[in-house]
């Protein structure tokens, strides 16, 4: 079965002007995330998404692999407004053509992300015969998530929340995850079934630790995936 890795980085970024390709280390932050792609054997084609061709300069600079295609993007197809998953079901003939097997999303601000992340998620995915995401653990117990109303009282979001019960012990609370945006994998063709609406339909989670799930969004996250780097000596 045919695998092929989707990388997409648009160039309009508003909080971190081209954080895409921002250096983290000793390269660009979107190299990080092709580079677990090209080098993980089970992926045979990785597709980089963009609407900056000096990206595309750049990544092909860094990774000189055969295995790199280019998908074109229009400003309007890169606007800040555009959801990935949209873009993939409403492009999938223009991003795909005639490929087939399976595609893995793997966002560009999801670094630490490596190769043998990339080959765990296949397994995974040959194993179950299911569609995969990655997910990590929460860092603090989410039932004892709470809303701030308009009169600046709070109201639990679970009826059994340890703020009204007094059961605060941490090791009564129930372990919870949340996605990390690593990667996704499921087959190309699905895209193509109208009444998908998320790549978590019937998906199977692969755990990834918290320490390898920074999501680059703000400058405190870039010193934090820096910081990461320089403890486990990669950088």
């Amino acid at each position: 079965m045919s695998n092929t890795a989707f990388v997409p980085a648009r160039s309009g970024s508003k909080r971190l002007p081209n954080k895409n390709v921002r250096m983290l280390g000793r390269k660009p932050l979107v190299v990080w995330t092709i580079e677990a792609c090209v080098n993980a054997p089970e992926v045979d084609e990785v597709i980089f998404s963009t609407d900056s061709e000096e990206y595309w300069e750049t990544v092909k600079s860094h990774v000189p692999s055969d295995k790199l295609t280019l998908d074109d993007r229009s400003q309007e197809e890169a606007g800040d407004k555009v959801k990935i998953f949209d873009y993939l079901k409403d492009s999938v003939d223009k991003i795909f053509g005639e490929r087939t097997g399976r595609f893995m999303l793997a966002l560009p601000t999801m670094p630490l992300r490596t190769s043998s992340h990339v080959s765990e998620a296949f397994a995974i995915a040959d194993r179950l015969n299911k569609p995969v995401f990655s997910a990590s653990e929460y860092d603090f117990a989410v039932s004892f998530a709470f809303s701030k109303e308009s009169d600046e009282s709070w109201t639990p979001l679970f009826e059994d929340s340890p703020m009204v019960t007094g059961n605060t012990r941490s090791q009564d609370q129930v372990t919870a995850y949340h996605p990390n945006g690593a990667l996704y994998i499921r087959d190309i063709d699905d895209l193509r079934r109208p009444e998908l609406a998320t790549l978590y339909e019937n998906a199977s989670p692969m755990i990834m630790d918290p320490s390898e799930s920074v999501d680059i969004d703000t400058e405190a996250d870039f010193k934090l995936a820096e910081w990461v780097l320089k403890v486990y000596g990669v950088v």
